[in-house]
């Protein structure tokens, strides 16, 4: 769990944020949800919480994806999936206008959000893995919930400029994904088979995985993280200070929440 002190730096960094967010109008989030093999009734609730506390966001959600269009979209900057149709699962789907919807309200320039297993979603539609960057797919899995170290690989990039070289989280670590060959890494971790077993055997990759990234679509930008299996790896100062940087990002192009000064 996040320590005092951590939980006092950011409070006062994400106060410095908001004073400079009382310059400028505050970045609109949409947050889509509803359907996922995950905890999202717990989890949105938090994901609200950590970006309105920065004072940089307006945060909405909308827990029904059938029937959304260009008009649902419209009034914000960033949508952020916290949705999950693994392998259809669980209902309701979204219908083609929803995801023709979202394809462009990126394409043509606002931003996306794949928050962890958001990029479980959608399996067969091959346009959601381009948007995306990365999914898990059928070659995907993960080593069970554990501690390990992400390595930040862009220490120039404006979401983790003046971040340290790594922090540790407790959480699932994502392998096998199916990644895209346009992302931008941001964050990596080793996942390593010595400290990893399941069922009895070592399930590590044994390879650096990829956690953090972005990319390009069309003129629009997309930021997606791997951390955050639920509300416990959650409360991670490294997961928050990644998701509200790499949210404004995908908002604005631009980064203007700043580092805890524990972090630097």
């Amino acid at each position: 769990m996040m320590s005092r002190f951590c939980r006092a730096a950011l409070a006062v960094v994400f106060f410095a944020g908001s004073l400079l967010a009382q310059a400028s109008p505050k970045v609109k989030v949409l947050i889509l949800t509803g359907v996922n093999n995950h905890q999202w009734a717990e989890t949105t609730p938090l994901l609200r919480q950590i970006l309105e506390q920065t004072g940089r966001f307006e945060v909405r959600v909308n827990e029904e994806g059938r029937g959304n269009g260009p008009e649902t979209f419209a009034p914000y900057d960033v949508l952020l999936l916290n949705y999950n149709d693994f392998k259809q699962s669980a209902g309701p789907w979204w219908d083609d206008r929803a995801r023709q919807a979202m394809l462009d309200f990126v394409r043509n320039g606002k931003g996306l959000v794949s928050y962890h297993s958001a990029n479980n979603a959608f399996w067969g539609w091959d346009e959601y893995d381009k948007l995306v960057g990365g999914t898990w797919r059928e070659t995907a899995s993960h080593a069970p919930y554990h501690t390990y170290t992400v390595k930040i690989v862009d220490a120039a990039n404006p979401i983790t400029q003046g971040m340290p070289p790594s922090f540790s989280e407790t959480d699932e670590l994502y392998h096998g994904l199916s990644m895209q060959p346009n992302i931008h890494l941001l964050a990596s971790a080793y996942d390593d088979p010595q400290n990893c077993t399941k069922n009895g055997k070592t399930c590590g990759s044994g390879k650096d995985e990829p956690l953090i990234w972005t990319l390009k679509y069309g003129t629009g930008r997309v930021f997606q993280t791997a951390l955050g299996h639920d509300v416990k790896a959650m409360d991670s100062h490294g997961f928050r200070l990644t998701l509200v940087r790499g949210t404004e990002w995908a908002a604005t192009g631009a980064v203007t929440i700043p580092v805890p000064p524990d972090m630097k």
